[in-house]
């Protein structure tokens, strides 16, 4: 209970409980003033007007003429009460008001709040003694400034209904505000309480995660809610970590059986060229060069591959035109196409621009026609075509019709080192379409491979190689 109660969440649900108490509380303000405010303010227009209207009597027709309007009023069933006295003799003259308040003999030209007794008929007929709340206003009269006798008034109005009303509202809104807080309260407890097992389950996998388990990951209920999203978030950066991971170690495996062999090679050549002459010695050098060239290649590639996927070596994003890349890529790749046989078709379309690294799009595009020229052996044909993507993006993809790739080796063919060819007679690290894979995903693109071109071989076992690039729209 206690960790429940230390949380953010519900934290923040006291403040809104808070703020909201003090919005409804300024709301009953409100109300409190437009209702029984006004309905003060009135009775005290009224008791004022009443007043005048005495006072005037008074300064017109005596003290005679008072008494008898006053008694007149009395009479009315209603909440008006009245109580006339003579000065300085202290007799009643007229009024329903059987006691002089005490607190209109400190209030003389004030209004005020005093208590009285009233008799009432219960439903038995029976008189019953009832003390009500009035509020009214005390008044001398003299007929001029310099006469002893003087008569004392009190004009009030019986507001007890009034007060009831006012005291049942003032407990009705003091009981909605308690139910409101207790309610909020539960509300928190019960949503930081959901939020807590929530979060609970992406500590359990972080500690899961922290103990060696790459491959957990952190489930998702499916609202929709931003702790879906970030969970989706945490995922595709635990898939990366984990990627990543993997990637190392198979480049630590693959790093030392591929670079072993050339390693031995070269230590063997150089040892047997030191018992040789001069042009032994030459040869062997020229040898250890060129396979000092190729780890040089493999390393770099590797770099690349590691820069690429870390987000240092993506560069600047930004409006890229792929007709105008592929144009480019197919007018320097034309000669040696030429040379190796091989006949570069270029097809494009009007395609909407891309986000994305020229610079790496360039490389991509350029490992893809190496790759053709490399092992579409037998084919004659390298089509490479940028298209608009039927549901928005673009398309970039490079075919062949040599003997292309089982399906079966087609998503191997993306991991480092992997090369089809057991001779390994094709110059090549296997490291070109790794390189792609990762600029792909720097991109946000999808990358397939399909049948390519068809083949004129009669044995049908050429099916060629498309490999397709899917570059998502760009919202810019």
């Amino acid at each position: 209970m206690l960790r429940i109660l230390r949380t953010t969440s519900f934290r923040f649900t006291l403040i809104y409980v808070v703020l909201f108490s003090g919005a409804v509380a300024a709301l009953g303000a409100y109300l409190y003033s437009a209702t029984f405010g006004e309905a003060a303010k009135q009775t005290d227009a009224v008791i004022e007007g009443e007043i005048a209207v005495l006072a005037d009597l008074f300064s017109s027709s005596g003290p005679g003429m008072l008494t008898r309007v006053i008694r007149g009023r009395t009479a009315w069933a209603d909440d008006s009460i009245y109580m006339l006295i003579g000065a300085p003799s202290g007799a009643v003259l007229a009024g329903n008001l059987t006691a002089l308040p005490p607190e209109a003999l400190t209030a003389e030209g004030d209004f005020f709040n005093f208590k009285f007794e009233r008799s009432i008929f219960d439903a038995a007929g029976e008189e019953v003694i009832q003390q009500r709340e009035a509020r009214g206003k005390f008044m001398r009269f003299r007929s001029s400034p310099e006469a002893e006798q003087s008569y004392l008034i009190v004009v009030a109005r019986d507001v007890a209904s009034r007060q009831f009303l006012r005291n049942r509202s003032q407990s009705v809104v003091t009981r909605i505000a308690l139910v409101t807080i207790a309610f909020g309260v539960v509300i928190g407890l019960l949503f930081s309480r959901a939020l807590l097992r929530r979060v609970e389950v992406v500590n359990k996998t972080a500690r899961a995660i922290r103990g060696g388990d790459l491959s957990q990951r952190i489930p998702e209920t499916g609202a929709g809610d931003e702790l879906d999203h970030l969970s989706t978030n945490l995922n595709a950066m635990l898939d990366q970590i984990e990627r990543l991971m993997a990637g190392m170690r198979d480049v630590s495996d693959n790093i030392a059986h591929d670079l072993r062999s050339p390693l031995t090679r070269i230590r063997n050549r150089l040892s047997d060229a030191l018992e040789q002459d001069a042009e032994a010695k030459d040869k062997a050098l020229r040898a250890t060069i060129d396979d000092s060239e190729r780890m040089l290649a493999t390393f770099n590639a590797l770099l690349s591959i590691a820069r690429i996927q870390s987000g240092e070596g993506a560069g600047a994003m930004e409006v890229t035109d792929l007709v105008a890349i592929v144009e480019e890529m197919a007018e320097l790749y034309e000669p040696a196409a030429q040379e190796a046989g091989f006949d570069i078709i270029l097809i494009t379309a009007p395609t909407p621009p891309v986000k994305g690294s020229r610079e790496l799009v360039s490389q991509a595009v350029a490992n893809f026609l190496d790759n053709a020229l490399k092992y579409a052996a037998g084919g004659k044909r390298i089509e490479l075509k940028v298209q608009p993507a039927k549901y928005g993006g673009a398309i970039l993809s490079v075919s062949d019709d040599g003997p292309g790739v089982d399906v079966k080796d087609r998503d191997r063919i993306l991991e480092r080192f992997v090369r089809l060819e057991e001779s390994r007679s094709t110059p090549g690290n296997g490291l070109g379409l790794s390189l792609v894979a990762a600029i792909a995903r720097a991109h946000g693109a999808t990358l397939r491979f399909e049948d390519g071109l068809a083949n004129a071989d009669s044995s049908g076992s050429k099916k060629g190689l498309r490999i397709v690039m899917e570059f998502p729209v760009f919202a810019g």
